[in-house]
Protein backbone atom coordinates (compact mmCIF):
# COMPACT_ATOMS: atom_id res chain seq x y z
CA UNK A 1 0.00 0.00 0.00
CA UNK A 2 1.49 3.54 -0.38
CA UNK A 3 2.05 5.95 1.83
CA UNK A 4 1.13 9.51 1.32
CA UNK A 5 4.18 11.92 2.35
CA UNK A 6 1.26 14.75 3.91
CA UNK A 7 -1.01 15.53 6.59
CA UNK A 8 -3.38 16.76 4.01
CA UNK A 9 -7.30 15.22 3.94
CA UNK A 10 -8.23 16.61 1.36
CA UNK A 11 -5.40 14.88 -0.53
CA UNK A 12 -6.57 11.77 1.19
CA UNK A 13 -9.86 12.23 0.63
CA UNK A 14 -9.39 12.42 -3.35
CA UNK A 15 -6.74 9.20 -3.32
CA UNK A 16 -9.59 7.71 -1.38
CA UNK A 17 -12.20 8.90 -3.50
CA UNK A 18 -10.69 7.19 -6.46
CA UNK A 19 -10.45 4.31 -5.00
CA UNK A 20 -6.57 4.23 -4.10
CA UNK A 21 -5.24 2.32 -1.06
CA UNK A 22 -2.92 4.64 0.83
CA UNK A 23 -2.03 5.25 4.24
CA UNK A 24 -0.84 8.94 5.62
CA UNK A 25 2.42 9.65 7.13
CA UNK A 26 3.34 13.40 7.02
CA UNK A 27 6.88 14.25 7.37
CA UNK A 28 8.22 17.09 9.30
CA UNK A 29 10.93 19.30 6.42
CA UNK A 30 11.47 23.11 6.82
CA UNK A 31 9.15 24.17 4.09
CA UNK A 32 10.72 28.06 4.55
CA UNK A 33 14.22 26.63 4.42
CA UNK A 34 13.16 24.63 1.08
CA UNK A 35 11.84 27.70 -0.97
CA UNK A 36 14.19 30.13 0.24
CA UNK A 37 17.09 27.31 -1.25
CA UNK A 38 15.09 27.06 -4.47
CA UNK A 39 14.80 31.02 -4.15
CA UNK A 40 18.46 30.85 -4.34
CA UNK A 41 19.00 29.03 -6.90
CA UNK A 42 16.65 30.84 -9.05
CA UNK A 43 14.20 28.18 -9.11
CA UNK A 44 10.57 28.97 -11.09
CA UNK A 45 7.56 28.93 -8.45
CA UNK A 46 6.48 26.05 -10.48
CA UNK A 47 9.53 23.98 -9.77
CA UNK A 48 9.65 25.00 -6.39
CA UNK A 49 6.51 23.18 -5.51
CA UNK A 50 8.31 20.22 -7.67
CA UNK A 51 11.39 20.65 -5.23
CA UNK A 52 8.82 20.39 -1.78
CA UNK A 53 7.13 17.76 -3.16
CA UNK A 54 10.65 15.49 -3.54
CA UNK A 55 12.03 17.11 -0.35
CA UNK A 56 8.52 15.09 1.31
CA UNK A 57 9.35 11.94 -0.77
CA UNK A 58 12.56 11.68 0.00
CA UNK A 59 12.03 12.30 3.49
CA UNK A 60 9.35 9.58 3.73
CA UNK A 61 10.66 6.96 1.75
CA UNK A 62 13.01 6.97 4.30
CA UNK A 63 10.71 6.12 6.82
CA UNK A 64 9.00 3.77 4.75
CA UNK A 65 11.38 1.37 2.79
CA UNK A 66 10.18 -0.47 0.06
CA UNK A 67 6.79 1.66 0.06
CA UNK A 68 5.76 3.60 -2.68
CA UNK A 69 5.40 7.30 -2.00
CA UNK A 70 3.06 10.23 -2.67
CA UNK A 71 4.11 13.42 -1.73
CA UNK A 72 2.54 16.36 -3.38
CA UNK A 73 3.18 20.29 -2.61
CA UNK A 74 1.22 23.57 -4.16
CA UNK A 75 2.29 26.89 -4.62
CA UNK A 76 -0.16 30.01 -5.26
CA UNK A 77 1.51 32.40 -7.54
CA UNK A 78 0.41 36.12 -8.06
CA UNK A 79 2.99 37.78 -10.99
CA UNK A 80 5.56 35.91 -9.78
CA UNK A 81 4.75 36.74 -6.11
CA UNK A 82 4.21 33.61 -3.94
CA UNK A 83 1.03 33.47 -1.51
CA UNK A 84 1.80 31.26 1.75
CA UNK A 85 -0.97 30.00 4.00
CA UNK A 86 -2.25 32.72 6.15
CA UNK A 87 -1.23 33.08 9.93
CA UNK A 88 -4.77 34.10 11.10
CA UNK A 89 -7.96 35.57 9.10
CA UNK A 90 -6.94 39.27 9.29
CA UNK A 91 -3.97 37.82 6.49
CA UNK A 92 -6.38 35.88 4.70
CA UNK A 93 -8.49 38.81 4.12
CA UNK A 94 -4.96 40.53 2.94
CA UNK A 95 -4.21 37.63 0.69
CA UNK A 96 -7.99 38.04 -0.68
CA UNK A 97 -8.00 41.68 -1.65
CA UNK A 98 -4.44 41.21 -3.46
CA UNK A 99 -6.54 38.24 -5.10
CA UNK A 100 -9.27 40.37 -6.19
CA UNK A 101 -10.09 41.29 -9.56
CA UNK A 102 -6.76 39.24 -10.59
CA UNK A 103 -5.58 35.91 -12.46
CA UNK A 104 -3.60 33.41 -10.40
CA UNK A 105 -1.86 30.47 -10.85
CA UNK A 106 -1.94 27.23 -8.63
CA UNK A 107 1.05 25.68 -9.00
CA UNK A 108 0.45 21.61 -8.20
CA UNK A 109 3.47 18.92 -8.03
CA UNK A 110 3.15 15.53 -7.35
CA UNK A 111 5.83 12.49 -7.13
CA UNK A 112 6.18 9.33 -7.04
CA UNK A 113 9.42 7.90 -4.99
CA UNK A 114 9.97 4.27 -4.02
CA UNK A 115 13.54 3.60 -1.55
CA UNK A 116 14.87 7.08 -2.01
CA UNK A 117 14.48 7.43 -5.55
CA UNK A 118 12.00 9.35 -7.67
CA UNK A 119 9.96 7.90 -10.16
CA UNK A 120 7.89 9.77 -11.64
CA UNK A 121 6.79 13.34 -11.20
CA UNK A 122 3.99 16.11 -12.87
CA UNK A 123 3.03 19.49 -11.96
CA UNK A 124 -0.30 21.29 -12.78
CA UNK A 125 -0.87 24.80 -13.13
CA UNK A 126 -4.58 25.72 -12.93
CA UNK A 127 -4.73 29.28 -13.20
CA UNK A 128 -8.01 31.04 -11.61
CA UNK A 129 -9.40 34.74 -12.18
CA UNK A 130 -11.57 35.89 -9.40
CA UNK A 131 -14.01 38.33 -9.41
CA UNK A 132 -14.21 42.34 -8.47
CA UNK A 133 -16.11 41.23 -5.19
CA UNK A 134 -17.35 43.45 -2.69
CA UNK A 135 -16.05 43.94 0.98
CA UNK A 136 -19.59 43.15 2.62
CA UNK A 137 -19.16 39.69 0.81
CA UNK A 138 -15.61 38.95 1.67
CA UNK A 139 -16.32 39.98 5.18
CA UNK A 140 -19.15 37.38 5.26
CA UNK A 141 -17.17 34.70 3.66
CA UNK A 142 -14.14 34.85 5.79
CA UNK A 143 -17.04 34.84 8.74
CA UNK A 144 -18.92 31.89 7.04
CA UNK A 145 -15.40 30.04 6.65
CA UNK A 146 -13.33 31.02 9.40
CA UNK A 147 -9.87 29.09 10.54
CA UNK A 148 -10.60 26.30 7.80
CA UNK A 149 -9.26 28.89 5.64
CA UNK A 150 -6.29 28.89 7.25
CA UNK A 151 -5.28 25.84 6.13
CA UNK A 152 -5.52 27.18 2.13
CA UNK A 153 -2.63 28.50 0.72
CA UNK A 154 -5.17 30.85 -1.75
CA UNK A 155 -7.39 31.11 1.16
CA UNK A 156 -10.61 29.51 -0.40
CA UNK A 157 -11.79 25.66 -0.60
CA UNK A 158 -13.25 25.64 -4.42
CA UNK A 159 -15.22 22.80 -3.40
CA UNK A 160 -17.40 24.79 -1.03
CA UNK A 161 -18.30 28.50 -0.56
CA UNK A 162 -15.51 29.44 -1.94
CA UNK A 163 -16.34 29.36 -5.87
CA UNK A 164 -18.23 32.23 -5.09
CA UNK A 165 -14.66 34.28 -5.19
CA UNK A 166 -14.47 33.43 -9.00
CA UNK A 167 -15.16 34.46 -12.72
CA UNK A 168 -13.27 31.81 -14.46
CA UNK A 169 -11.20 28.75 -13.49
CA UNK A 170 -8.99 26.74 -15.47
CA UNK A 171 -8.09 23.61 -14.37
CA UNK A 172 -8.95 19.93 -12.81
CA UNK A 173 -11.11 20.60 -9.15
CA UNK A 174 -8.45 17.72 -8.01
CA UNK A 175 -5.29 20.21 -8.70
CA UNK A 176 -6.83 22.94 -7.81
CA UNK A 177 -7.41 20.84 -4.52
CA UNK A 178 -3.81 19.86 -4.19
CA UNK A 179 -3.25 16.91 -5.80
CA UNK A 180 -3.24 16.28 -10.14
CA UNK A 181 -5.10 13.19 -9.67
CA UNK A 182 -5.56 11.75 -13.65
CA UNK A 183 -1.74 11.89 -14.19
CA UNK A 184 -0.87 10.33 -10.62
CA UNK A 185 -3.63 7.50 -11.70
CA UNK A 186 -1.80 7.01 -14.49
CA UNK A 187 1.72 6.54 -12.93
CA UNK A 188 0.14 4.16 -10.35
CA UNK A 189 -1.25 2.30 -13.18
CA UNK A 190 2.22 2.01 -15.04
CA UNK A 191 3.99 1.20 -11.91
CA UNK A 192 1.49 -1.41 -11.08
CA UNK A 193 0.27 0.30 -7.97
CA UNK A 194 -3.14 0.56 -9.70
CA UNK A 195 -4.35 -2.33 -11.94
CA UNK A 196 -4.47 -1.75 -15.55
Amino acid sequence: MPVLASGSAIRLQLLHAAGVPVTASPVDVDEDALRRQAEAQGLSLRDTALALAQAKAEAASGQHPGRFIIAADQILELEGRAFAKPADLTEARTHLLALRGRTHALHAAVTLWRDGQPLWSHISSPTLTMRSFSEVFLDDYLQKEGNVLLSCVGCYRIEGLGIQLFDTVTGSSDAIAGLPLIPLLAALRQHGILPG
